[in-house]
């Protein structure tokens, strides 16, 4: 999957943007607690390096579709059977994982499935070859292409540093991994490296993390106990299987910062509500915020992640708010745009230590430069999405 002189190509990559978060460091506003080094040129994570090697770095998708499409992708191959050969109509660890990537980022074409076998199209023309099999633009194999141990001895501690190397898991209740799992700030989409041992000669298994689901932490996988691509939790996986007793967790995105939204009636006896989307064309709704509505009781939105910028100085989110609930008539005055019921909300948190910062926000019209708002809130605490950010009766 990942090729190891792509080591040489990371040192330049980010030989400008490890300058700027090294200075941001002293000044005590580096995003901890995410880890570059210009000395070994290691990525923050397997998104940077799937972004920088893409045609269009700079208009890449976002950290939080790309981790959507891959949970879009787990799902679409769940129930395909496992296999130990070929890999062409089944699936193995490794090329479960493989063919996840390869789908999210648009690699393999006229994907179709009849529940236990699948079967899909790659373009030669697109791909080039490496450990004797065919792989895409960003080094990511055709199912089948390559084995756990290899991707791990070329990738982790050569193209991204793990989260926590090699941790002892055998019999780790799901508490435990809770508890594990936080501590190391691992995120839904992360992949995990499975050992039986300590030799760190052959790898047994390559998974995806899949986050806190109803109180379990689980995970996607190809399953040879199972038979099937299945979704598993991870207490089921380390109190029965004795081949896997040894995890390393590398990052696929960055560890988000949270906030939260609630709002305020602004002494106003009128009710009001939002709903809030990521993208402009309110494909993708996050949640809806109200004032003394009785909305599926959702008074306030907490926790929605907001991920670093580009250059890794800030945490920085764009939202869509759209009013719903409009008890008041427009007198023709000054317009938020080319739709009133739409606004935009630009938030960003500069960190001042791992776990507080700055939270600035403001909030205008969409299409016009009409400003409806914002604020300041110090000492938020991010990585919980602390304090909420008040929105009122914008009109």
């Amino acid at each position: 999957m990942f090729r190891r002189d792509i080591r040489n190509f990371a040192v330049k990559a980010v030989a400008m943007l490890s300058a700027a978060v090294l200075c941001a460091g002293i000044a005590g506003s580096y995003l901890k607690p995410v880890k570059v080094s210009a000395d070994e040129g290691l990525y923050h994570s397997l998104y940077d390096v799937f972004r920088d090697k893409s045609d269009d770095p700079a208009n890449f998708m976002s950290q939080e579709l790309f981790i959507k499409r891959i949970f879009w992708n787990c799902e679409a191959l769940w129930g395909i059977d496992y296999t130990y050969g070929d890999q062409e109509h089944n699936l193995g660890c490794d090329g479960f994982v493989s063919l996840v990537l390869r789908m999210t980022l648009n690699t393999a074409y006229d994907f179709k499935t009849d529940w236990s076998n699948y079967w899909i199209k790659f373009d030669p023309s697109e791909e080039h070859i490496l450990a004797a099999s065919y792989v895409d633009q960003y080094d990511i194999f055709r199912p089948g292409g390559t084995s756990v141990t290899w991707l791990y001895h070329n990738y982790v501690n050569e193209v991204v540093e793990p989260l926590d190397d090699r941790a002892f898991v055998e019999c780790m209740s799901n508490d435990e991994w809770i508890e594990y799992l936080d501590d190391i700030g691992a995120q839904p989409g992360d992949i995990m490296f499975w050992d039986e041992d300590k030799d760190n000669k052959y790898w047994t298994h390559i998974s995806i993390y899949a986050g806190i689901e109803d109180g379990e932490a689980m995970m996607w996988h190809a399953s040879s106990v199972r038979g099937y691509v299945c979704e598993q939790s991870l207490e089921e996986i380390t109190m029965n299987n004795q081949f896997l007793d040894y995890c390393t967790i590398v990052p696929m995105t960055d560890r988000p910062a949270r906030a939260g939204l609630c709002a305020e009636s602004n002494g106003e006896s009128s009710e009001f509500s939002y709903s809030v989307y990521w993208d402009l064309s309110c494909d993708y709704n996050i949640g809806r915020v109200t004032s003394g509505c009785e909305l599926s009781g959702d008074e306030y939105l907490s926790n929605f992640p907001l991920y670093p910028n580009y250059d890794h100085t800030a945490y920085e989110r764009t939202l869509i708010i759209r009013k719903e609930n409009m008890p008041f008539i427009s007198d023709g005055g000054d317009s938020p745009g080319d739709d009133e019921n739409l606004f935009y909300m630009f938030i960003r948190i500069e960190p001042d230590d791992g776990e507080k910062g700055t939270l600035k926000y403001s909030i205008y019209g969409v299409d016009s430069i009409r400003y409806y708002g914002g604020g300041e809130i110090k000492d938020y605490d991010y990585r919980h999405g602390g304090q909420m950010i008040s929105l009122t009766d914008y009109r």
